[in-house]
């Protein structure tokens, strides 16, 4: 078989692989893009539910990348709205403003409990010297002990499911820029100063951004119509069931569609996003032991979202709130018609998606969903939110392998994968979960942008290089997930 008779395939069909189907689709070169689910998008899919849309977790379109932006407004034009951003954390029945702001904050923790964070923020600059090295050291050091158990322990631990002192501070210098009490104090008095001040002070902490009117959906249903108008192919509803190789190459991928007999397509060139871990269990023959073994060590966190409706006109007036309150396991709240009105049926109701952090297996993934639906009120009501009474209607939504777990020995362990991937000359690995890579979308849509360009010789990136905080993001970003 001649490598013209052979495929471009895209194992995946979120932002990277619908972005590198789309830059192929622009210079008229077919690909296939294979996505296991019955909706495009990943994680940034947009579902509906008797009318109403919701997200799977928050997506803001915020970014630094002038050709992210400009994708963004070509593929979407009129649809792209402007939203003021407010968020805020929820801490022991109390509400503070998120990015944090000092006024704030001393108000709600009081006179004694300020004066106690603000003696051990001092404590931890001068006197104090911990392990810089994990998450939990490296936010004491800036923070002081009491402000970190307060702002950050919880919500964290809550995200990951280890403890701080486990979490490698790579995932903070990666998403925390510049973050310190001395930051936050400097952003007051800059908001309380000029207009040059305020308005700088907007722009670097994020104070708006663009949505698209219904959900982040529309605009991957669009890019992936753009891109099967450009010459791709879209197949889902399709599993990847081996990826063959022999030597530098990968040679074939055996698919299979429900309720198909599993096929061959020989491959020209692969790109993935799909989990790194997840691609090298599917590579036959087997991967050297050590790969193996490193391929062990690396794991992901999963997500849940329990999507409700309520018989409410107004709930909160956030896009949404972070759970600080280590009495619940609910990590946040989003309020979708707060993030655009398109996304409830009408404006009499209210819809809410309360997010849990999950490992795949454990009790709270195989809960029924109509008991996961009533756990999730007792926890809202629990918390003040709103009541169950008021309820109509939910449904769950399960994602596995989201969030790449920076734990201490991570590096080493992509380190061998790393080496053993970059032999084979037809294969690039993008996007969050390709390459084990705590980012955000428009850092996943340039990868997959960058690989289609490698492809076709228009550039040499390296695609493990690219920054994920190179192009966008708030300095106060600690609790950002997508």
């Amino acid at each position: 078989m001649t490598e013209s008779q052979k495929n471009t395939v895209i194992l995946g069909a979120g932002p990277a692989g619908l972005a590198a189907a789309y830059e192929l689709a622009q210079s008229r070169h077919p690909s296939i893009l294979i996505e296991k689910n019955t909706q495009v998008g990943g994680l940034c899919r947009t579902l509906e539910h008797r009318g109403n849309l919701f997200d799977i977790g928050g997506h803001r379109f915020l970014s630094r990348s002038q050709e992210v932006n400009q994708l963004w407004q070509k593929i979407l034009g009129h649809d792209l709205l402007l939203v003021q951003r407010k968020s805020r954390i929820l801490y022991h029945g109390k509400y503070f403003h998120y990015p944090l702001e000092l006024i704030n904050a001393l108000k709600g923790l009081g006179a004694s409990e300020s004066l106690l964070c603000f003696l051990s923020s001092l404590k931890a600059k001068w006197f104090d010297h911990p392990d810089q090295s994990t998450f939990e050291g490296w936010m004491v050091k800036r923070f002081g002990k009491r402000l970190y158990e307060i702002f950050f322990k919880t919500y964290t631990e809550k995200v990951w499911g280890v403890p701080c002192s486990q979490l490698s501070s790579d995932w903070a210098v990666q998403r925390i820029q510049g973050l310190s009490l001395g930051k936050a104090i400097w952003n007051t008095v800059s908001k309380a100063g000029s207009r040059f001040h305020r308005r700088k002070s907007i722009k670097t902490l994020s104070e708006e951004f663009l949505y698209p009117k219904r959900g982040p959906g529309q605009f991957y249903d669009r890019l992936k119509n753009a891109s099967i108008t450009g010459g791709a192919d879209c197949l889902c509803n399709t599993a990847v069931k081996e990826v063959r190789w022999q030597g530098r190459r990968i040679e074939s991928i055996t698919i299979q569609t429900k309720d198909s007999p599993a096929r061959q397509l020989p491959i020209h060139h692969l790109i993935s996003t799909i989990p790194l871990t997840l691609l090298i269990q599917k590579m036959t023959p087997e991967p050297p032991a050590e790969v193996l073994s490193a391929c062990q060590n690396l794991r992901f966190r999963s997500f849940m979202t329990v999507n409700l409706i309520f018989d409410k006109a107004q709930v909160f007036p956030d896009n949404w709130i972070y759970v600080h309150s280590p009495g619940v396991l609910v990590g946040r709240i989003q309020n979708y018609k707060n993030w655009s009105p398109h996304m409830v049926a009408n404006p009499d109701i209210t819809t809410l998606g309360a997010e849990y952090f999950v490992n795949e297996g454990d009790h709270l993934w195989n809960m029924k969903p109509e008991i996961m639906i009533q756990f999730a009120l007792r926890e809202l009501d629990q918390l003040g939110i709103i009541s169950p009474k008021y309820f109509v209607d939910g449904f769950v939504v399960r994602v596995p392998n989201v969030y790449p777990v920076y734990g201490p020995s991570y590096q080493s362990s992509l380190a061998v994968l790393r080496q053993f991937l970059d032999r084979f000359e037809n294969l690039q690995v993008i996007g969050r979960s390709g390459l084990f890579r705590y980012n955000n979308s428009d850092h996943a849509l340039l990868t997959g942008l960058y690989a289609a360009r490698n492809f076709l010789g228009k550039s040499d990136y390296d695609l493990w290089a690219v920054e994920p905080d190179h192009d966008h993001h708030e300095e106060f970003q600690s609790t950002e997930i997508y």
